[in-house]
């Protein structure tokens, strides 16, 4: 069995360990670092915080992170050719686009919103909001109150 190697970016956040642990459970995925601004030190796994010093090329990237940490990241995802999952949120219309450009280049996996329930919410809104055409509705999705830019930019619903 080929092992996916793993590289987390943003991986000292709240979700970053928690990817890190549910990552440890499957014996087909092998974490092989993290990317971060700082080392803790409190990681099984080697933390970088500069994309030149990271030692092993990685099969895929997943970033739980913040958008300007996102850039540098998916910088070395483009010049690598390592397909990314961006989970990030809080990007500018401008930053959607270069995302967008990058994707032309290597594979790449974007959600503001990992959860199933809201992904699920989306589908039924979209829906709904098919037949409530004269009505004016919003539904604003907050996150829990530890979210660095709760809420997230782009993640509306409007009827």
């Amino acid at each position: 069995m080929k092992m996916i190697k793993v590289l987390i970016n943003g991986c000292n956040g709240r979700m970053g360990q928690v990817l890190a642990n549910e990552i440890e459970r499957f014996p087909e995925l092998l974490l092989v670092g993290g990317f971060d601004i700082h080392d803790e030190g409190k990681n099984t796994f080697p933390v970088y915080s500069k994309v030149e010093d990271i030692q092993e090329k990685p099969d895929v990237i997943i970033d739980f992170s913040i958008p300007v940490s996102t850039f540098n990241i998916l910088n070395y995802a483009v010049n690598e050719k390592v397909p990314i999952v961006i989970a990030t949120t809080g990007f500018t219309k401008e930053q959607l686009e270069e995302i967008k450009v990058a994707s032309t280049l290597v594979p790449i996996f974007q959600s503001s919103n990992m959860s199933f329930d809201i992904n699920l919410m989306k589908k039924i809104v979209a829906e709904v909001a098919k037949k409530l055409k004269d009505t004016d509705i919003e539904i604003v999705e907050t996150h829990h109150n530890r979210k660095i830019d709760a809420p997230s930019r782009y993640c509306y619903f409007t009827c």
